[in-house]
């Protein structure tokens, strides 16, 4: 028997609504707005390495910080990532 002693986990609901680029992907090809890192995203706090994206924030199990931000990698990223883009 398939799954025996083991609990099906329940599935995240992404707000579609909030994702960028292409609807039920994300994908979005190479452009001027830089790469897809949390570093060059605006919900980023480069002082504490967070995220403040209100989905995020709700729904990560990632740790959070002491204001309740999202702790995350600086090259990490997530599909609500809202590019800033680069300065030259």
């Amino acid at each position: 028997m398939i799954g025996l002693g083991r609990k099906k986990e329940k599935l995240v609901q992404i707000d579609s609504a909030h994702v960028k680029g292409e609807p039920g992907t994300g994908y979005e090809s190479r452009g001027s707005k830089g790469p897809f890192e949390c570093q060059n995203c605006e919900y980023y706090r480069p002082s504490n390495s967070s995220c403040g994206q209100e989905d995020m924030v709700s729904v990560s199990k990632q740790p959070k910080t002491s204001d309740g931000r999202v702790k995350v990698d600086p090259k990490g990223c997530c599909e609500y990532v809202e590019r800033i883009g680069k300065e030259k």
